[in-house]
């Protein structure tokens, strides 16, 4: 089973490797602290897009160890992502420390999914899920009406290495901007902000540990080698989703960048009412959108568990309740609720 043999792998090499590893990590790579801090050497200057780019590549190249927490509200989420190249083969495994048990496995472009009473299954051309993974996937200055990214300046410590910061900047007042750590020594993303405009930090991704190692670890090794849920096909990707009808209802109004991804109605447990559904993304962060015809029978924004980065409005008219949920400003999401009307094209 691989949740039994498998994590209990991983979470007793949490406990035993970092300090083996770390031997290995002295060895080969300067690892920045108090003491050695003026050692190291000043990095040329990079700009911002390259500094990014430098970052990605690190992120899907290197061989590593990351541990970091997610902490939105004062609501502390710890993680743990390893990656290696095996094979010349991107392999990258996420597990959650705390509470459900959570795990991915990325193979080149095939992830598979095991979460909390769930059985596990594997997809095609799948990210797993977070916004550290969002971020070191999407070319966020490429559409320079989205976003641009700006050198801050300067250095910082993160966990004890060296960083240099890039803030993102969005083109609109509808997104997050974002402050971004990168490792001076091995170009890794060590700590990520999304920010409002007045800087207040909403979602907060930052690195506890980090080791890189010259090789791939041989406990990741051996977790390539474990027989993995088979790929689904399309049919069956279907079958995990709602029920395919379309949506009566669309958004007349959307922030420039985001596309519909899904449009369809299903059943929202926590009320048991079926209800118009909508999803956008602009490939970094999603928006959704739920129509509930019947507001009198349950309220959907109860019936949504939502927290954190993740903003909520909702709006009743003539029994008619709209809820719009998404990473983005709360302004946002109201002016899209606002947009949201009957599609008479269906």
């Amino acid at each position: 089973m691989f949740k039994k043999s498998v994590g209990l792998w991983i979470l007793l090499s949490a406990l035993f490797t970092p300090v083996a590893w770390s031997e290995v990590t002295l060895g080969d790579h300067r690892v920045v602290n108090s003491n050695t801090e003026n050692t190291v050497a000043a990095p040329p200057q990079l700009s911002a897009n390259a500094l990014l780019d430098n970052m990605k590549t690190a992120f899907k190249q290197l061989n590593y160890d990351l541990s970091y927490v997610e902490i939105e509200r004062g609501r502390i989420t710890p993680m743990r992502y390893s990656h290696g190249m095996i094979d010349d083969v991107s392999v990258g495994h996420l597990l959650s420390l705390n509470g459900n048990p959570r795990e991915y496995l990325r193979r080149g472009d095939i992830t598979s999914f095991f979460e909390a009473e769930q059985p596990g299954y594997s997809l095609s051309s799948a990210a797993i899920p977070g916004l550290l993974f969002n971020l070191m996937a999407t070319e966020l200055t490429l559409d320079d009406s989205l976003y641009q990214a700006i050198y801050v300046g300067g250095k910082s410590r993160v966990t004890g290495r060296l960083s240099q910061v890039v803030r993102v900047v969005p083109n609109d007042k509808y997104r997050f901007g974002y402050l971004i750590w990168i490792d001076v020594t091995t170009n890794l993303p060590l700590r990520i902000d999304m920010i409002k405009d007045s800087g207040e930090v909403v979602f907060q991704v930052m690195a506890i540990s980090l080791y890189q190692f010259p090789d791939v670890t041989p406990w990741l090794e051996q977790l390539n080698s474990v027989k993995l849920p088979p790929v689904l096909s399309a049919v069956q990707t279907q079958a995990l989703l709602p029920e395919p009808t379309k949506s009566e209802w669309k958004a007349a109004w959307m922030p420039d960048g985001f596309k519909q991804i899904v449009s369809n109605k299903h059943q929202i447990v926590g009320i048991g009412q079926t209800i118009d559904y909508m999803q956008f993304s602009d490939g970094l962060v999603d928006i959704s959108i739920y129509v509930n015809t019947d507001a009198k029978a349950g309220s959907l924004s109860q019936g949504l568990g939502v927290s954190g980065q993740i903003s909520l409005q909702s709006k009743i008219t003539d029994d008619i309740e709209i809820v719009v949920v998404g990473e983005v400003p709360s302004m946002t999401a109201k002016k899209i609720a606002d947009a949201v009307v009957r599609n008479l094209d269906n």
